[in-house]
């Protein structure tokens, strides 16, 4: 569920952007109204988060946004991003023969490029980092790069991997968590695991340096062995988001600390 993408000094795996000139396509970005919940005053250091929703095989405007909708819902509703006011939602407005340029099919996973001139323009025009999420209705493959909330990153959606629309709002949360930095959790996928801060510890004497302090005190974090390969990794709580979304509503209490300090919280954890 992780991929790799080449923009600017980062170098990414996985991804291969299409190095043309830049060129000047009419294309548009524009606020996504139906965010009102988190246009409002937020605290002091938090952060903004640029989301740019991209729709690719969608014959109805409607339905694109109505997907969109579904996925903020779900985001505002799950902790730490229900009490976070620094989203703010663009859509990528193109043309189909636009899209066509701008994004090509791959035979190498996750089977898109995106044109680096058009991931360049973005940063311009919206003065920062920002994170592209693909919607891709007739997709199947879904991914995000292992990234940070400090770097611009891709998230791939494959739309109809999902029957229920729900699904895609919750396969976009652990999505959403990789490109903010969260490892993976889940021993059934077919990528390789590597493990990391804040959630994936090679063994239990590094998990207990990394969130030792919190399995201790709070109830439900403690030191659970997955195996993925072969190898056995260490993830401090049994289920999560970064694990199994389809069956979890929050991310955990250590991912939860991990993403309240990126989001600049002045608290680490809620009362």
């Amino acid at each position: 569920m992780k991929i790799k993408l080449m923009a600017k000094s980062l170098f990414f795996c996985g991804l291969i952007f299409l190095l043309f000139s830049p060129s000047a396509f009419p294309w548009q970005i524009a606020p996504f109204q139906q965010v009102k919940d988190f246009a409002v005053e937020k605290e002091k250091n938090q952060i903004n988060l640029n989301l740019v929703f991209a729709g690719l095989g969608y014959h109805k405007e409607d339905e694109f946004k109505k997907d969109i909708s579904l996925i903020l819902t779900r985001l505002k509703n799950t902790p730490p991003f229900d009490e976070f006011k620094g989203l703010k939602v663009y859509l990528l407005d193109a043309g189909l023969d636009e899209k066509a340029i701008l994004f090509k099919e791959s035979e190498k996973f996750p089977y898109l490029k995106v044109r680096n001139d058009l991931i360049q323009s973005l940063e311009n025009k919206l003065s920062g980092v920002y994170k592209l999420v693909i919607l891709n209705k007739e997709g199947k493959a879904s991914a995000a790069e292992l990234s940070s909330i400090k770097d611009i990153s891709l998230i791939i959606l494959g739309r109809d991997s999902y029957g229920q629309k729900n699904r895609l709002a919750k396969a976009f949360l652990h999505e959403f968590g990789h490109s903010l930095g969260l490892r993976e959790e889940n021993s059934r996928i077919s990528r390789q695991i590597i493990p990391g801060e804040p959630n994936c510890a090679p063994d239990k004497e590094t998990a207990v340096k990394w969130w030792g302090d919190m399995a201790e005190a709070i109830d439900g974090v403690d030191y659970f062995e997955f195996q993925f390969r072969g190898n056995k990794f260490i993830k401090p709580t049994r289920h999560s988001i970064m694990n199994n979304p389809f069956k979890s509503s929050g991310y955990g209490q250590v991912n939860e600390k991990y993403l309240r300090r990126e989001l600049g919280f002045k608290k680490n954890c809620r009362l």
